[in-house]
């Protein structure tokens, strides 16, 4: 059965196209405007973002990751650390490095973007080793949007620590013809020989070649590998996060707004997967995709009372 959290607010209309992108709110290098402790830790060539917002005796500690070329103090990240922070619990939120060293803030889309959706495993599993290190037993993950897809492929990956529970807030229902006929009435042209083109050369090892001025995420004209574009519009079925979130066998709770179009077809789809234990299903009434403002207080009370109830 799927709970509701209802309750009467008013909110500004949100563009799709901020949906896509996703909003960030006013930040600083420094980090003195945003929630939290600014902290480093190196994967491979770069140095990766974080932000830890401690509390005195934590009832969990919440890894937080964002979503499309996004970063972790874009608004809906901070209000969350604040709100958990509020409710006992202390957050780690992390910036994806998407190829760059020491990245802030959201991507743009005038540089080669040479980033792979799947490199957030390996910066995840950087992040949960630098929180092993700082005396952390146990962690829960939470992923928004394209992040919820991130976290449910860390959490399948054989040999990374396995985190107690899944947070998957706004996910994406996954449907390949639907991707494909959204990117060609976007773009005005299919994407088939496009995907095409970058199999041929990733195939070729010649993954470093580019793709120039083509829609790309939220980009209308970016320069990208093909081992990039290939990454993220390819046929992987890995992209169904409710399949991976399936196979991991994890206590699982799922966010959704009624207000957020990117999240439409989620509520069958987990209905058709929920066993009625392991996974919690939560719709909150009038919330967009971001869960603004009063919203960010529901979800973390949903989570407080769905972590409650299984006694993690």
């Amino acid at each position: 059965m799927i709970p509701e959290i209802q309750r009467i607010r008013c909110l500004l209309p949100v563009m799709l196209m901020l949906l896509v992108a996703g909003v960030s709110a006013p930040f600083s290098k420094a980090g003195a405007e945003t929630p939290g402790r600014h902290v480093q830790t190196e994967f491979e060539d770069r140095v990766l973002n974080g932000w830890l917002t401690e509390v005195e005796h934590p009832k969990a500690t919440i890894v937080m990751l964002h979503g499309t070329l996004a970063h972790a103090n874009m608004e809906i990240m901070s209000t969350l650390a604040e709100v958990f922070a509020e409710y006992g619990f202390e957050t780690l939120r992390v910036s994806l490095s998407l190829g760059l060293n020491d990245r802030y803030g959201m991507l743009a889309c005038d540089q080669t973007q040479r980033h792979r959706h799947a490199d957030a495993i390996a910066e995840l599993a950087t992040w949960v080793s630098w929180l092993e290190d700082q005396g952390r037993q146990s962690f829960l993950l939470l992923g928004h949007s394209r992040g919820t897809n991130q976290v449910a492929r860390y959490a399948t990956t054989e040999s990374q620590v396995s985190p107690a529970g899944l947070i998957l807030v706004a996910p994406p229902v996954w449907d390949a013809v639907a991707a494909s006929d959204a990117y060609a009435e976007r773009a005005g042209q299919p994407l088939e020989p496009l995907v095409a083109r970058a199999t041929q050369l990733v195939k070729s090892d010649q993954g470093d070649e580019t793709l120039d001025d083509v829609v790309f995420l939220h980009c209308a004209e970016a320069r990208v590998t093909a081992a990039s574009f290939l990454s993220y519009y390819g046929m992987d079925p890995a992209f169904d996060t409710l399949a991976l979130t399936d196979r991991s066998q994890l206590p699982v709770i799922i966010f959704a707004g009624t207000d957020d179009p990117l999240t439409r077809g989620l509520p069958p789809a987990v209905e058709a997967m929920d066993d009625g234990e392991r996974v919690e299903f939560v719709t909150i009434e009038g919330a967009d995709h971001f869960f603004r403002d009063l919203y960010a207080y529901d979800l973390v009370e949903a989570v407080e009372a769905w972590l409650t109830d299984r006694q993690m």
